[in-house]
């Protein structure tokens, strides 16, 4: 699990996740029925052929006021925001 800020105002709804440790290759966003799904997944080789690997996931239901189709995501130092648009 990571830390999850959630600011909602008339206009937008925005969701900031913290990632520290990944990049923005690492980082999966999607949204399907109404879901937004944010994954993050960091493989490692260490030494001789061993490999490590962490894997977060946070799901949340979006309020129907947002249009899932206008998404806007950008991540930057460990943290990726997510912006939906208000359905007017």
């Amino acid at each position: 699990m990571f830390n999850v800020e959630i600011n909602e105002t008339d206009e937008e709804l925005r969701i900031i996740a913290e990632l520290h440790g990944l990049t923005g290759n690492d980082i999966d966003v999607s949204v399907e029925d109404g879901v937004l799904t944010i994954i993050g997944e960091k493989r490692e080789e260490n030494g001789v052929g061993a490999e490590r690997s962490f894997r977060v996931l946070s799901s949340m239901l979006l309020p129907r006021s947002v249009d899932t189709l206008k998404i806007d995501s950008y991540f930057d130092d460990g943290v990726i925001t997510v912006t939906f648009r208000k359905l007017r």
